[in-house]
């Protein structure tokens, strides 16, 4: 058999034959449609037929809808005296995929294989070519005379072609009341094209179907057709198929390839039962020999009848127990290998398995990055963490970035505690790091830094002063660098760079060109040992926000305003508007320099890889339409992602190139231009001092400086150390010349005198309302500074105050403070603040799962390890349980969450994963499919439905699914629960007994966001993209290249959906945005609301809207956001004539009463949920879920025996059906229906609870269950 290898294409349809256990089979035959060899056809409803036709043929098409979804045609000639399929062309929406043998091509182009666009996947193995669409059809062909197509039971009774009506009924010979012969009810199913002469077979002498008989000619190849198929071997699969129809097609191969000595006439039939088998559950055996039809394979692989179609490979050692294609015939990896998926050398030993990074790393090899050293082992990485600073950033004026790695923007004007330190030990002082932040010039939101003091041990006079314009001072007065005190060494790293560095373990970056950054780096000495605006380093990303109080805020404004450094600053808001939207002309310019980030041709794009631009590029567009000097906001940012580029050890070089080369065109004279300086900038000064060289321990950084063996004088020249003068009192001494200093006769050679002093200059530094008194700044005394640094309520811990001068005002009398009203309380009666508001001594307030209580102008919260929620929605917008978000477009299946990683054995196991269904061809997302194994049991949901299937193996774990509101809610006893609103939205609630115990999309729970990405392979990566595309379930889907802008790709699109979304920032969510940050919702809602541009666009913007609802909600702030004409819910669709039970609700308890949850106990740590909802009047107080009626009382009935499981059921009586015809899987005989009665008692947080939330499961003995979803409640049906 001919087959061209495609590097990877046949991955998907090989698999190793290592004895795993895979889910259970059921039997599908129903749901295919077959033909082979000479003219053979099998409908979906099991007719097995001839028709000799050569043209071009409908095989099975959507006939039922006004538009169709999809067609197969194909089309049959003769070669060497064998038929073959020349062509089949699969026509899905718009997309028209011609497959011949030897070229694919989509609407006319060719295409590589595999292919993957707007849900279809094509793709080719050693046997076969696949095509499968989300539609729901999978179509195969073996390159030659075999093609299978397999619909989804949706299209049940909606198909017409050669493959019948798919009604489950033997009527497709049955033309208006008449029976019709194969070969005319064949001819009805031409694809007529223009100018085809194509002729149709006779008809004149044809018989109806069961008048066909085999000639009488053929009937002595029927014996030997008889031994082979009714041998014991085969006893399996005729126990499943009736073999009749296909020993009579055998035998007319046989009898038609007289003068043939090819093995096809016996092997197509033969091959064709063996199929049949496999999808009806049974197992053929491997019937092939070397003389007898055999097939053959690549690389060391083997030919097996029946296997399952998912490879394990050296990247995806365990994609057996996630797969969920049926067995097949192909080419397998013999017992105890996997297929190698990296350098192609066939199947091999898991031991000798690579691992892929930036490149292959062979087995036992090193990888080393700045916070772990991984080891291949296994084709997995085996980390161990090394002890690497940690870093804060401030950048921009207005962007932070914490030291366990969360962002955020705040626009300030005032001092702000950036870090509040605690001493590591006796000898390290503490320190406070104070940034001043200001509007730049005349526009309030274009923020810049201005100044960072570094104060040490809380004492005022000792205070070093950084300012934007590179001046470095000391209590007030300016010192030249370099400059050395006790354990701080300050110096120039470059024109543009300042550097701090000390003993105890802090190290600061100071960028003053184009615009003032800074970077502040701890050692892990001080994890838990600071607070402030960079977060508490405790490599937990959720808490990161706490104010001086101790409590956790929402938003950016609110943690920031708590830091304020002196009182008299106002707060600040919160910008929700969009910058770019107040000017065309700044936003082009925006666009046109900002997208040098993400393009795959300009220098930034060596670090794609390593850095994921999409944040630098977000930044870009906000900062360049914000500031006045947009060229400097540019480089600024430009400047910054070179920086992240480097902390991952790639150096960039170039970028500067016509964008921002002004600066490194404007080195003075004897100075060079570099993009990696990484020591301290010599000058004359630093060779008379006592520490004449510096720490390389930072980053290479850019600008000016000398040349090597080259000093900087006091002139800002380069010359050679002879020519070097010295410094001594702020006096400088030529080269050459002596001084005398106390008795001392000093000359100066190669810069270097041995005398030096330097001294410390100390800062010296109407009626008011009762109580507060009036505090006169001109009768005070040395040290009190007034207003600025009285202590209040909001900040207990006045030390941290800035002021360069006292002010005068009305002040709380001593032993009293500011209680943030305006009077005078003593400490134990400070009030706490949150949100904005004011809470009274003693008060308490709910933090998610922890209360909080007011004590003395300080929150003490219970500290209870709460639930964790990922969330994925729209085109791909994550939020892990560790609160990491990012953005991931991906068109294929991926694993959301799961407890088995890596190595690791789990006796429990469950795993959720998602796939993105799209709407058309143009790739939007329109609904999700949503897989969630629970030990044996897999639910699937998906076209608002969901479907549950026995696995096989696995232990039993209890379950149940209800309807709340919109959305649909699987919860199990092991603490975890699915929400998923039945489009896009999918919510993900872990138990705290998780923590750190998961992996996949959703990051690993265990608090700290910076190692959320940890790949498949148990790598931790900075790319969201190679993070979320090693999560693939199989290996041959292609990756996401990159996260494109769906508003440029459709900018016409882009007024609308920025109007639309503008509800979001707008006063109707004004209640919440104090509480939750609008800004990445408003965001995400421009993306996908730019992205449905083919139908659907209102549901991708009413999801992101519901996201930020349902954020919100969570937050304590109900909004009712839905009107008639913006995303209404029609609840009174439900309400019949005379009655109005129906209401929807924007926050709705998940639990309410009704008869099987009389208590109204909610089980789950579940939220409140949109949606419609029953109110029941006064009198009739319970609903009741079987009647769908309010009632006064329930009424009593038997309750069942006890389950075991949600999975047990109660045999019923069973329902005969028609007798099956010839070639139809047997068990179509006896359906067994099922109700499924579950107990309402589960076991469930080590309790045994009664919810009464009863699901009633209707199933067949294939294990597969399918319900419809009653869009109300979700009363199954």
């Amino acid at each position: 058999m001919g087959w061209r290898c495609l590097g990877l294409c046949f991955l998907a349809l090989t698999v190793s034959v290592v004895d795993v256990q895979a889910r259970l089979v059921r039997n599908h035959v129903s749901s295919i449609c077959s033909t082979w060899g000479r003219e053979h056809f099998k409908t979906f409803d099991g007719d097995v037929y001839q028709f000799p036709g050569m043209c071009e043929y409908n095989l099975a098409s959507d006939c039922h809808e006004t538009y169709q979804e999809f067609s197969v045609h194909m089309k049959r000639i003769e070669e060497d005296g064998n038929p073959t399929i020349s062509y089949l062309v699969v026509t899905i929406n718009d997309l028209s995929i011609h497959l011949g043998k030897t070229l694919v091509t989509v609407n006319g182009l060719p295409i590589n294989l595999p292919y993957h666009n707007a849900g279809v996947r094509v793709e080719k193995d050693p046997i076969y070519m696949k095509l499968q669409s989300k539609v729901g059809i999978v179509v195969m062909w073996n390159g030659e005379d075999a093609v299978t197509v397999e619909l989804d039971r949706d299209y049940a009774n909606r198909t017409c072609g050669l493959c019948g009506d798919f009604n489950g009924v033997y009527n497709e010979f049955i033309h208006n009341g008449r029976k019709i012969s194969p070969t005319e009810f064949g001819n009805k199913q031409k694809a007529h094209r223009p100018n085809d002469d194509c002729e149709d077979p006779y008809e004149e002498e044809d018989q109806p179907l069961e008048d066909v008989t085999l000639p009488d000619s053929c009937k002595e190849f029927q014996t030997s057709c008889e031994q082979i198929l009714h041998s014991e071997s085969w006893s399996s699969c005729t126990e499943l198929i009736n073999p009749e129809a296909y020993i009579q097609a055998c035998a007319r191969d046989m009898c038609g390839c007289i003068s043939n000595t090819s093995d096809f006439c016996v092997c197509s039939t033969v091959s064709e039962f063996s199929r049949q088998c496999s999808h009806a559950g049974g197992q053929p055996p491997n019937w092939r020999t070397p003389q007898f039809c055999a097939v053959q394979c690549p690389y060391n692989m083997v030919y097996e009848e029946s296997g399952s179609p998912c490879m394990e490979t050296c990247t995806d050692q365990d994609t057996n127990l996630l797969c969920e294609d049926h067995r097949m015939d192909g080419c397998f990896c013999p017992p105890g290998t996997v297929f190698d998926d990296l350098s192609m050398r066939g199947c091999i030993d898991k031991s000798q398995c690579q691992c892929k990074h930036d490149k292959i790393y062979n087995s036992t090899e090193v990888y080393r990055q700045e916070t772990e050293e991984c080891i291949c082992l296994e084709g997995r990485w085996v980390c161990k963490s090394l002890k690497a600073p940690a870093t804060c950033a401030l950048e921009e004026g207005s962007h932070v970035t914490t030291f366990d790695g969360k962002t955020y923007t705040f626009h300030g004007d005032c001092y702000y505690t950036l870090a509040k330190v605690e001493s590591k030990d006796a000898s390290s002082p503490k320190f406070t790091i104070l940034a001043q932040l200001a509007p730049c010039r005349d526009q309030e939101f274009d923020t810049c830094l201005k100044t960072l003091k570094i104060v040490l041990n809380n004492d005022r006079n000792n205070v070093l002063m950084f300012t934007s314009d590179g001046t470095v001072k000391q209590n007030m007065q300016t010192v030249t660098l370099p400059y050395q005190s006790g354990d701080i060494n300050i110096f120039h790293a470059s024109s543009f760079h300042i550097m701090l560095q000390t003993s105890f373990g802090l190290q600061i970056q100071i960028q003053h060109v184009p615009l003032m950054q800074v970077y502040v780096r701890m050692d892990q000495s001080y994890k838990a040992k600071t607070r402030g605006l960079c977060g508490n380093y405790n490599m937990v990303l959720s808490d990161d926000m706490k104010t001086p109080q101790g409590i956790v805020e929402g938003t950016a404004a609110t943690f920031c305003n708590s830091w304020k450094a002196n009182g008299l600053c106002q707060d600040r808001e919160e910008r929700l508007n969009d910058p770019c939207a107040l000017s065309v002309e700044n936003e082009r310019y925006a666009k046109h320099w900002c997208a040098l980030l993400l393009s795959p041709s300009s220098t930034f794009a060596q670090c794609h890889s390593a850095v994921d631009p999409e944040m630098y590029h977000k930044r870009c567009m906000y900062a360049s339409c914000t500031c006045e000097k947009s060229d400097a906001c540019l480089c600024a940012i430009f400047s910054s992602y070179a920086r992240a580029c480097a902390s991952k050890r790639v150096i960039l070089t170039g970028w500067r190139d016509n964008v921002c080369d002004k600066h490194a065109k404007t080195c003075p004279k004897s100075q060079i231009f570099s993009y990696e300086h990484q020591r301290c900038q010599m000058t004359c000064k630093s060779l008379g001092s006592n520490q004449q060289s510096c720490s390389s321990d930072f980053l290479p950084v850019d600008g000016c400086s000398c040349p090597e063996g080259f000093y900087l004088n006091e002139k800002d020249i380069c010359v050679p150390m002879a020519k070097c003068p010295c410094y001594h009192n702020e006096v400088y001494i030529k080269p050459g010349k002596s001084i005398n200093i106390k008795d001392e006769h000093c000359v100066c050679i190669n810069g270097k005198l041995h005398c030096r002093s330097w001294k410390t200059h100390s800062l010296i530094s109407t009626p008011c309302r009762s109580p507060k008194v009036y505090f006169n700044c001109s009768t005070a005394g040395i040290g009190e500074l007034g207003l600025q640094c009285a202590p209040t309520c909001s900040n207990l811990d006045s030390d941290d105050c800035d002021s360069t001068e006292c002010e005068s005002g009305c002040l709380c009398p001593s032993g009293f403070l500011d209680d943030g009203k305006g009077s005078c309380v003593k400490q134990h009666d400070c009030p706490c603040k949150h949100n904005n508001q004011l809470y009274a001594n003693g008060a308490k307030i709910t933090n998610q799962c922890n209360t909080c209580t007011c004590k003395s102008g300080k929150w003490e919260c219970t500290k209870n390890k709460c639930p964790g929620t990922c969330t994925i929605y729209g085109s791909g917008h994550h939020t892990t349980f560790d609160q990491r978000t990012y953005g991931f477009p991906g068109k294929c299946a991926y694993i959301a969450v799961k407890n088995k990683c890596g190595n690791k054995t789990v006796e429990g196991n469950f795993g959720v994963i998602t796939e993105n269904v799209p709407c058309g061809t143009t790739g939007t997302t329109c609904s999700k499919i949503v897989r969630i194994q629970l030990g044996r049991r897999e639910i699937k949901l998906s076209k608002g439905k969901y479907e549950e299937e026995d696995l096989g193996q696995g232990t039993q774990i209890e379950y149940k699914i209800r309807r709340v509101g919109l959305y649909l809610v699987i919860e199990s006893a092991i603490g975890l629960a699915v929400m998923w609103d039945r489009k896009t939205a999918v919510r993900i609630l872990l138990e705290p007994q998780h923590s750190g115990e998961v992996c996949g999309l959703c990051g690993d729970f265990d608090g700290d966001g910076l190692n959320d990405f940890t790949t498949k392979g148990q790598l931790t990566v900075s790319s969201p993209i190679e993070f979320a595309n090693s999560w693939k379930v199989s290996s041959s889907c292609p990756d996401v290249e990159m996260n494109g802008d769906p508003c440029i790709v459709n900018p016409q699109r882009h007024p609308w959906a920025k109007m639309m979304c503008s509800i979001i920032t707008g006063e109707t969510f004004k209640e919440c945005h104090s509480k939750v940050d609008a800004n990445p919702f408003y965001e995400n809602c421009v993306k996908d609301s730019c992205a449905c541009d083919t139908g659907g666009d209102c549901e991708c913007f009413c999801t992101a809207v519901a996201a930020y609802a349902q954020a919100c909600s969570e937050a304590g702030v109900c909004v009712a956001w839905r009107t008639p004409d913006i995303c209404p819910v029609f609840c009174d669709y439900y309400n019949s004539p005379d009655d109005c039970k129906w209401h929807y609700h924007a926050c709705h308890t998940p639990c309410y009463k009704t008869c099987l949850n009389p208590q109204e106990n909610c089980s789950n740590p579940l939220p409140n949920l949109e949606g419609c909802f029953p109110k029941c009047p006064e009198d009739k107080p319970i609903f009741d879920e079987e009647t769908q009626m309010c009632v006064e009382e329930c009424v009593t009935t038997t309750t069942p025996e006890p389950q075991t499981t949600t999975t047990q059921s109660t045999p019923s009586t069973p329902e005969t059906t028609t007798t099956p015809k010839v070639g139809t899987a047997t068990t179509r005989t006896n359906h067994n229906h099922r109700i499924n009665t579950i107990n309402c008692n589960y076991y469930y947080n080590h309790k045994v609870h009664n919810t009464g939330n009863c699901t009633y499961n209707y199933s067949t003995n294939h294990n597969h269950t399918i319900y419809t979803i009653d869009t109300r409640n979700n009363y199954n049906t």
